[in-house]
């Protein structure tokens, strides 16, 4: 069973992923690809929309530091917007808001 809803809309070399319901070992293959699809030089600036995201594990948050650093390694950027609830909590315990661009919304991630 997937419970994640993976969205992906582009604007010439500006992408955003919109992830909707659970992101764990399960559904991981899913977001895998999509996030495998969207690589220098096609995708330079890639903003991943968690705000309908439930929960994160350690594979999904893995999938995410990989498209960071595949980007960030081209010249390109990466952010997190619309972080909330227990996936701020995940990205807290980890510190890894303290290693991702952290954004309120797809608009300041933008800007």
């Amino acid at each position: 069973m997937n419970d994640l809803d993976v969205t992906v809309r582009s604007d010439g070399t500006q992408c955003t992923v919109h992830l909707e319901g659970t992101c764990d070992l399960a559904s991981a293959p899913q977001l895998r690809g999509k996030l495998l699809e969207l690589r220098p030089p096609a995708v330079r600036d890639l903003v991943i929309d968690v705000s309908g995201l439930e929960f994160i594990d350690s594979t999904g948050l893995g999938l995410l530091l990989g498209a960071m650093r595949r980007l960030r390694e081209a010249g390109g950027t990466f952010g997190l917007a619309g972080a909330t609830g227990a996936v701020l909590r995940v990205l807290e315990i980890t510190d890894l808001d303290k290693v991702f661009p952290l954004f309120p919304d797809i608009e300041s991630a933008r800007s």
